[in-house]
């Protein structure tokens, strides 16, 4: 019997029993969904790990530099101030060896969507009034319904593109600045930076458990799924699935809550007090200094200017 006979005859006898062969599922998905996450998660690891020039600044100056530029951004309101301070995430982002695609990937580009669609309905003279310089709609005559009211000629305003403009500006430079810090610092050195800042010892205990504990079960979840989808010969009802999935979240939730005993019974019987230690590092050098003093007056003349 050759290998077209045997396939038909296992697609006829699986028809007759009411079962399908197992194509792109809800499983696949997540296997797939899950897959990403963990290669993301060790691709920040790796551009961390590069040799760049700002890599070998200490954590603490970097997180020390974004705190000021984020606060210098805030205080901008010219669209010149802006545009001067988005150039210094690109050099920095430069400085570091990120390749542009990397950055992008990384999340700028869902920040460019989000903050596109938040900008967008602030452009029209529907919500603040302003002068029309492209009309859009026509309606010949204004409408007013309670306090509702829309003009006769709906359009993009000169002030709601400032406006727009200044909110992309601010948001897309901070976002920049963020996402250059966290793809240029390892999350150990970054939760050790934070730990400089004087924050409270549960607020970065918290942190560093939930991303253990993520990561932790999604690698479970990831096991579960390859573990099933070795043994599905042929897909099952759809009922079937959300008993199956239900009951593995069930499991997972028990695992969970056994797996936090565990960890807190052994971290325990460690001597652990609630606060995490990190070596201490040395103090700031030349390039931490030069970076922070570069930092402020580079924000500085971007205000004067």
């Amino acid at each position: 019997m050759d290998e077209t006979t045997r396939e038909k005859r296992f697609l006829e006898m699986a028809a007759s029993r009411g079962l399908a062969v197992p194509g792109r599922t809800h499983v696949e998905k997540t296997l797939r969904e899950l897959s990403l996450f963990f290669t993301r998660s060790m691709f920040r690891e790796e551009t961390a790990r590069r040799a760049g020039i700002l890599q070998r600044v200490d954590p603490r100056a970097r997180l020390l530099a974004t705190l000021i530029f984020l606060v210098s951004v805030s205080l901008s309101r010219s669209i010149p101030a802006l545009l001067a301070h988005a150039a210094l995430p690109l050099a920095a982002i430069t400085l570091s060896r990120i390749r542009p695609t990397e950055f992008l990937g990384a999340g700028f580009l869902v920040a460019v969507a989000f903050t596109l669609l938040m900008a967008a309905p602030a452009t029209l003279n529907v919500f603040f009034d302003g002068t029309v310089i492209v009309p859009l709609v026509d309606r010949g005559r204004d409408w007013r319904y309670g306090p509702f009211f829309l003009p006769a000629v709906i359009g993009i305003t000169r002030e709601g593109l400032l406006t727009a403009a200044t909110f992309l500006l601010r948001a897309l430079s901070s976002v920049a600045a963020v996402l250059w810090l966290t793809l240029s610092t390892r999350w150990a050195d970054l939760l050790r930076a934070l730990r400089f800042l004087r924050l409270p010892a549960v607020f970065l205990q918290v942190i560093g458990m939930t991303l253990r504990y993520t990561h932790a079960l999604l690698r479970h979840s990831e096991e579960v799924h390859l573990g099933k989808k070795s043994r599905t010969v042929c897909r099952t009802p759809t009922a079937a699935q959300q008993a199956w999935a239900g009951s593995r979240i069930a499991r997972s939730w028990e695992r969970s809550l056994s797996l936090m005993e565990e960890v807190s019974m052994a971290m325990a019987a460690r001597g652990f007090t609630g606060e995490a230690k990190f070596p201490p590092g040395p103090w700031f050098g030349a390039a931490e200094w030069g970076l922070l003093i570069a930092v402020v007056v580079f924000c500085t003349g971007a205000h004067i200017a």
